[in-house]
C-alpha cells in the first residue's frame, strides 16, 4: 500500500541548468543551517558527571586551545582561522613526540594548580546539571590562565622569544574569587535549578554586550580576527563545536502530507510559480519509505551504490526538544578512544562510561533514538506544514560535497506533479517534455499532471487533473 507525499520545488531547481533535479531524477538533501527555522535541530545539552570526566573536559579544552593558539602563532592574521579549526574530534594523537611532550608540559602545568583542581571538584559535586551558559562561565573563567600557561611553555621550549612576555597579570584571581566565596556550592543553596540557568544566561548576555561595545568603539580591532577568535571568542565557539562529539552531521529532504496551504505554496512553491511533486511512499510495518540510490560501501573499484529504502519521518509539533546528556552520548568516537580520552584519567574510570561498557548495543540503540528524536520535532508555529522528512547523516561517510547530497529516486515512485497558480506556460511545457521522455524510456502511461487553483468553497488551494494531457507509448 502506498501513501502520497508532496515535495515543493522551484522551476529553477527542477529544470534550471545549475540543478536539473528533474532531468537527473534526484532529491536534494539540505544541511540544517540552510533551512528556514533558525532553531532547526536544536538540542538541549547538559553536562553531569564525576571529577574524572570533568578533568578530561578541561584537558580536551586545553588541547583544542593549544592547537588554535599554535595556528595563531604560525599564521598570524595572514591565513584566516575559524571555529572549524578547533579540533574537537581529537583522539589526542600528535604529529611528533616533541609536540606530545610539549602538550604534556602544558597539561601538567594546568592541572598542577590547586585552584583548577578545586574548581573542577566543586563543579563535579553539583547536585544539579550544568547547562551551556554555565559551562561558558567556567571555560571563560580559566581561559586567560590557560593561554598564559601555553605561552609560558612555548617560551620555555624556545618556540617564542623570551622578550615576548605576557603582561604581569594575576590570571588566577577570578578563579580564586569563585573558589573562596564557595560560589558554586552557594548557588545551589540559594537559587532554584530553573533560575540558575537564567543567572548564567544574564552573565553571558552581559559579556556579549560588552564584546559588541568593544568592537563598536574599536577597542577590539576587526583587523585581528584570528587573535579575536583565540583570545575572545574561543570559549563560546569551543562549546558550540563540542556538539560535534555527540551526533553526526545530518541532512534532510522535506516532504508534506498536504499541499493545499497557500502559505506553503508561497514559501516553498516559489510564490506559487513552482511545482509540487507527488511521490508514492512505500508502506512497511505501518511506516512509509522512499527508495533512493546511495553509497553503501566501498570495493576494489571504489564506492558501491545501491537502492535503499529511506524512512519518511513525521514531524512532531507537540513533543518539544529533548535533553541530551553530553557525557553519556559521545557517539562520534570509537569506544576504545572514548575510554582512553574521555572516560579515564590517571588510571581511574568514570561512572559515565558504565552504560556504554555494560551493553554497547543497548547504548547504541538509545543513542540513535535520541538522534532522530531531536531532528524530527519543530515548534507548533510550523504545524501548518504537515512535514515529513527523509534524513541522511555522516555516520559512515561524509556528505560535504553537493554531489553526495543529491540522491537519485526511482522514476516509478514519482506519481505526478501539480503546477502552481502562477507557473509560466513555457516552463510547464519544458517540464512536460522531460516527463514525456522519461515515460517513453520506462514505458509508462500513468503519469498525471495537475493544475493548482484557489478554491472559493474550500477557501484554500485545490488542484484538478489535466486529464486531456496523456502520454501514450
Amino acid at each position: 500500500m502506498t501513501k502520497e507525499f508532496y515535495r515543493f520545488r522551484s522551476v529553477e531547481k527542477l529544470i534550471g541548468e545549475k540543478y536539473q533535479e528533474l532531468e537527473r531524477q534526484v532529491i536534494y538533501f539540505a544541511e540544517p543551517s540552510s533551512l528556514n527555522d533558525p532553531i532547526e535541530g536544536f538540542r538541549d545539552y547538559f553536562w553531569d558527571g564525576d571529577e574524572i570526566i570533568w578533568k578530561n573536559l578541561f584537558k580536551h579544552y586545553l588541547f583544542c586551545l593549544e592547537r588554535s593558539y599554535s595556528l595563531l602563532w604560525i599564521s598570524g592574521e595572514e591565513h584566516p582561522l575559524s571555529e572549524e579549526d578547533i579540533p574537537v574530534l581529537t583522539d589526542f594523537t600528535f604529529p611528533t613526540p616533541e609536540y606530545e611532550n610539549l602538550f604534556n608540559e602544558v597539561s601538567k602545568s594546568f592541572f598542577s594548580k590547586q585552584i583548577i583542581i578545586k574548581l573542577i571538584n566543586d563543579i563535579s559535586n553539583r547536585s544539579s546539571v550544568v547547562r551551556r551558559n554555565e559551562l561558558f562561565f567556567y571555560i571563560r573563567l580559566v581561559h586567560f590562565l590557560a593561554i598564559d600557561i601555553i605561552h609560558g611553555c612555548y617560551q620555555i621550549n624556545g618556540l617564542v622569544s623570551q622578550d615576548n612576555v605576557t603582561p604581569d597579570i594575576d590570571y588566577e584571581k577570578p578563579i580564586r574569587n569563585v573558589i573562596d566565596s564557595d560560589f558554586i556550592k552557594n548557588i545551589e543553596v540559594d537559587i532554584s535549578p530553573e533560575n540558575i540557568d537564567t543567572m548564567f544566561s544574564i552573565h553571558k548576555n552581559t559579556f556579549e554586550q560588552m564584546d559588541i561595545i568593544n568592537r563598536l568603539t574599536d577597542k577590539t580591532s576587526s583587523k585581528t580576527k584570528n587573535k579575536n577568535l583565540v583570545f575572545l571568542d574561543f570559549p563560546n565557539e569551543y562549546i558550540r563545536q563540542l556538539e560535534k562529539l555527540v551526533f553526526p552531521n545530518w541532512y534532510t529532504a522535506c516532504f508534506m502530507s498536504e499541499c493545499r496551504n497557500s502559505s506553503v505554496w508561497g514559501s516553498y512553491g516559489d510564490n506559487h510559480t513552482g511545482v509540487c511533486l507527488i511521490f508514492n511512499g512505500e508502506e512497511k510495518d505501518g511506516e512509509h519509505f522512499l527508495k533512493l540510490k546511495r553509497r553503501v560501501g566501498y570495493g576494489m573499484d571504489g564506492a558501491i551504490y545501491d537502492n535503499v529504502l529511506h524512512k519518511l519521518y513525521a514531524i512532531d509539533y507537540v513533543k518539544g526538544y529533548g535533553k541530551v546528556d553530553f557525557f553519556r552520548k559521545l557517539g562520534r568516537l570509537p569506544v576504545p578512544v572514548l575510554n582512553k580520552v574521555w572516560y579515564s584519567f590517571e588510571g581511574k574510570m568514570s561512572l559515565c562510561a558504565q552504560e556504554m561498557n555494560e551493553s554497547t548495543s543497548l547504548w547504541r540503540e538509545n543513542y540513535w533514538k535520541e538522534f532522530y528524536r531531536d531532528i524530527t520535532v519543530k515548534s507548533k508555529d510550523w504545524e501548518y506544514e504537515n512535514e515529513y522528512r527523509i534524513i541522511i547523516s555522516d555516520t559512515f561517510s561524509e556528505h560535504k560535497d553537493l554531489a553526495d547530497r543529491l540522491l537519485p529516486y526511482d522514476f516509478s515512485s514519482l506519481k505526478g506533479m501539480i503546477f502552481g497558480i502562477k507557473t509560466k506556460l513555457d516552463e510547464k511545457i519544458k517540464i512536460m517534455k522531460v516527463i514525456e521522455r522519461k515515460c517513453l524510456e520506462s514505458e509508462r502511461e500513468d503519469f498525471k499532471f495537475y493544475q493548482a487553483f484557489y478554491d472559493e468553497k474550500r477557501k484554500d488551494i485545490s488542484f484538478s487533473e489535466l486529464d486531456l494531457i496523456k502520454i501514450k507509448i
